[in-house]
């Protein structure tokens, strides 16, 4: 019987050493995966971050030369992703300008006129 039992000892320890062989194994495998995949990772981020610096770079560029022209920028300013763009389609605003209409003035009786407060701004002055 105690033959018996070292046996069964004996085959239990070779399945304990072989699972472990076979996890540390597949700890080994996911590990590599995981340091490529990181590195991976990090390529694309360095990537997109000088792709994006690159499009804000180009943004700048024609926002100064704008700005030392002293021209308006008319067509819109795009960044869409890592791309950026000038957007003829979409206009910031209209050229010519329409013209501005007069200002209109809402008479009420409970608050004075513009005149009205112009000719009082004149009498206090003349009353210092």
């Amino acid at each position: 019987m105690r033959e018996a039992i070292k046996t069964e000892k004996a085959i239990l320890r070779f399945r304990l050493v072989q699972i472990r062989n076979w996890a540390l194994e597949n700890l080994r495998q996911n590990k590599k995966a995981a340091i490529d995949l990181y590195k991976k990772l990090d390529d694309w981020i360095f990537v997109a971050q000088k792709a994006e610096m690159d499009s804000i770079e180009e943004m700048c560029i024609v926002i100064k030369e704008a700005i030392e022209s002293e021209a308006k920028i008319q067509n819109e300013l795009c960044i869409q992703f890592m791309d950026f763009t000038v957007n003829e389609k979409i206009m910031n605003f209209i050229t010519p300008p329409p013209p501005k209409l007069e200002a209109m003035e809402d008479r009420r009786d409970y608050r004075a006129t513009i005149p009205q407060l112009q000719s009082s701004y004149q009498e206090f002055l003349r009353m210092e």
